[in-house]
């Protein structure tokens, strides 16, 4: 049996653990642990196969994660003392590793990757022949490990480059022209296409320049190409919000035909359409469908347990196939449908939510690119027909609302309690008259309910392999997720062994649709009325009559009249003016009202603001300094302040969450990390984050503070100075990363 420290790395079929240190977490992927694990896959591989390990060929492949060059080495380096012939494959993607077992001939693979997961983690996948390992393999590979069982070394081991993922972009760009058969250009029949590729600076940036540039298409609009293990653009998820907006946006910027987005290893992708809509989730499982199923009717899908009612309508209705809806978990699905074949049941495709999809022409492997292949093969032929890919998912219909609450258990028997809560759930829901209860899930508990009682349903499962009961609920009515959770919420308050926060979630929580809220809580802040308006994304921007300032992290004012310095925190205090920090922001005046989220409200006569983190400086004459920050004069007001800075006027009180900057007529602050100094008529107190407002005020977040005047403007970043009345414009952003991949060199 596994100990605490080998059965964390354990995560389903895969290892995954913390390789990098710095990130807050203790580092259990060392080197020590890496050469253990080979060492138990060497033993595992030698028993499955029946030779011995001077016998054996294994590759080695590994994401763009920064962590993977050092775990690659020490992989290799087991491996050959043990006497295995080594494939080094370098840069690879997770499919194409699992390829090698089939047109190399090797006995076994190794990716090193984490998926989708930060930075600082990594991974070790095994590949046979026969796919990837079972749970009860990865298990015995760390019980050796654990035991520190070691094959006999030998040293007679060799390494091999092979740039692998040439070969396998050529199968991939061969499937096209044999499938399209373009009869004008047979070689080229993706000219005349444009298409954004978005890899996220995994290892998917290979397919628009060795793909589909040189089957003709332009690709000149895709984005994060080169590999890069810091992930410096978005997460390299398709499931992630950021992520599809990302690409959506580059796909209605190139005007492009399709977009494409891959995770880091490329085992799973999802789609934009020439609208800019995101095929993703159910659409993806249902575009996947309609494609297979035209040269396969009647045959069976099986998917993950979270699938809408609209696509099970979609697959049995207007496709005429079968839909099986199974557990979540892409090997649960893959594991299905494959025993599905054994037992005379046709199916050839097996698809998750999430994007991974495998299809039985191609070994059952989830390969992401080979899915988005079969799309473009189709999107090519549509075209010919004077059709559009959208065309085949038309008939799809989608939720009204839907969304997933993630509910931790707290239970330290997780597994335990969560299928107690399950068995519960069943039994009460049994006896509620507006519940009903599927009879054919294979995960956890589906409930439905008709058109008065919320239209829709929800599914209570637990998940895979981590502490949490997710809860999805879909409905077809405004309101209907509402409703649902609603009738759901009194049988979850009384579970003791879940977060707490169950008990107090409120309905108006709940999004209408699953994107909606991921958009919503990322949104910036916006305010606007006749004397003050405020955008947040997520900190604040600020522009007034007479001043102009950014800062990022900190701002510096000055005015004539006063002075005060604070380190960390200032205090001044006035007769007519009063400052409070708090978490989140506040603002209300009758000419001027401020929303935001997660970002800024305002409320007050004319202007009140709270900062957490922030600076308190009440006076009509108060000067402080802070820094690091920028410097900046107008001509009666300039204000610096390291990470923020709050200020008020006679009249005016004001709040801001996270970072607000603000200018009086006649006030000027300065912060410095610890610093407090008092005035005849003013008291500043500041703690990092900025917040300001004077009567006639603009405020704009992103992420840092900016306020304007007609002749002064300045702009800050770490410990910089600018100075206005005639100051430059701030400068841009680093722009994202484009390109594509270029040939790969052997090391």
């Amino acid at each position: 049996m596994l100990n605490e420290f080998w059965s964390v790395l354990k995560s389903g079929t895969d290892i995954r653990g913390v390789a990098v240190d710095g990130a807050g977490y203790d580092v259990n992927l060392t080197d020590d642990t890496v050469n253990s694990m080979v060492n138990g896959f060497i033993l595992w591989l030698s028993d499955k196969t029946g030779k011995p390990a001077d016998e054996l060929t294994v590759s080695v492949g590994r994401d763009s994660r920064i962590s993977g060059p050092q775990i690659a080495k020490v992989t290799k380096e087991t491996l050959i003392r043990a006497g295995v012939s080594v494939i080094d494959c370098s840069l690879c993607s997770t499919p194409a590793m699992f390829m090698t077992t089939v047109e190399l001939g090797c006995d076994g693979a190794v990716q090193i990757t984490a998926s989708h997961h930060p930075y600082y983690k990594n991974g070790l996948k095994f590949f046979t022949r026969e796919g990837g390992l079972e749970g009860a393999d990865i298990t015995a590979i760390l019980e050796h490990a654990q035991n520190e069982d070691k094959p006999e070394y030998c040293c007679g081991g060799t390494v091999t480059e092979n740039e692998y993922m040439r070969y396998y972009a050529g199968n991939l760009r061969e499937l096209i022209k044999e499938q399209v058969n373009d009869k004008n250009d047979y070689h080229h029949p993706l000219k005349g296409f444009r298409f954004v590729v978005d890899a996220g600076n995994g290892v998917g940036g290979f397919y628009a320049a060795d793909v589909l540039e040189a089957l003709g298409a332009d690709v000149r609009g895709s984005q994060f190409l080169e590999p890069d293990g810091t992930f410096p653009n978005h997460i390299p998820n398709p499931e992630d919000a950021k992520a599809m907006a990302s690409v959506c946006e580059a796909v209605k910027a190139f005007g492009a035909d399709f977009g494409i987005i891959f995770d880091t290893d490329v085992d799973r992708c999802g789609a934009v359409d020439s609208q800019g809509k995101e095929i993703n989730r159910n659409r993806l499982v249902a575009l996947a469908a309609a494609i297979v199923l035209e040269n396969n009717p009647g045959e069976l899908v099986v998917t993950d347990s979270i699938t809408s009612t609209g696509l099970n309508e979609f697959i049995e209705k207007k496709l005429k196939g079968k839909h099986l809806r199974f557990k979540r978990g892409y090997k649960n699905v893959i594991d299905e449908a494959i025993r599905q074949n054994k037992n005379k049941v046709r199916c050839s495709l097996a698809i998750e939510t999430s994007g991974h999809a495998a299809m039985k022409e191609n070994y059952f492997l989830d390969d992401g690119a080979y899915l988005i292949t079969r799309i473009i093969i189709k999107l090519a032929q549509l075209r010919m027909e004077g059709k559009k890919l959208e065309n085949l998912i038309a008939d799809l219909k989608e939720p009204v609302e839907s969304k997933e609450i993630r509910i931790k258990i707290t239970e330290k028997d997780f597994r335990t309690y969560g299928e107690k809560v399950i068995k519960e759930l069943t039994a009460y829901s049994a006896k509620q008259k507006d519940f009903k209860v599927a009879n054919d899930n294979h995960e956890g508990i589906r409930v439905s309910f008709d058109k008065n009682n919320g239209d829709g349903w929800f599914l209570l499962r637990l998940s895979v392999h981590d502490p949490i009961m997710p809860l999805n609920i879909e409905s077809d009515s405004e309101g209907g997720v509402d409703k649902i959770y609603n009738k759901l919420k009194p049988f979850l308050e009384d579970c003791e062994g879940l977060e707490t926060y169950v008990k107090k979630a409120a309905p108006k929580t709940l999004a209408k649709t699953a994107a909606k809220t991921e958009l919503a809580v990322k949104a910036a802040a916006k305010a606007e009325a006749p004397k003050a308006k405020a955008k947040a994304e997520p900190a604040v921007k600020e522009e007034a009559s007479k001043a102009k300032a950014k800062a990022e992290p900190a701002v510096k004012e000055e005015v004539p009249k006063a002075e005060a310095n604070a380190e960390p925190a200032v205090k001044a205090e006035a007769p007519k003016a009063e400052v409070k920090a708090e978490p989140a922001v506040k603002e209300e005046a009758p000419k001027a009202e401020v929303k935001a989220e997660p970002a800024v409200k305002e409320e007050a006569p004319k202007a009140e603001v709270k900062a957490e983190s922030a600076v308190k400086e009440e006076a009509p004459k108060a000067e402080t300094k802070a820094e690091p920050a920028v410097k900046e004069e107008v001509p009666k007001a300039e204000v610096k302040a390291e990470s923020a800075v709050k200020e008020e006027a006679p009249k005016a009180e004001t709040k801001v969450e996270p970072a607000v900057k603000e200018e009086a007529p006649k006030a000027e602050v300065k912060a410095e990390p610890a610093v407090k100094e008092e005035a005849p008529k003013a008291e500043v107190k500041a703690e990092p984050a900025v917040k300001e407002e004077a009567p006639k005020t603009e405020a704009k977040v992103e992420p840092a503070v900016k306020a304007e005047a007609p002749k002064a403007e300045a702009k800050a970043e770490p410990a910089v100075k600018a100075e206005a009345p005639k100051a430059a414009a701030p400068k841009t952003a680093p722009a994202h990363k484009n390109g594509s991949n270029k040939k790969k060199k052997k090391k």
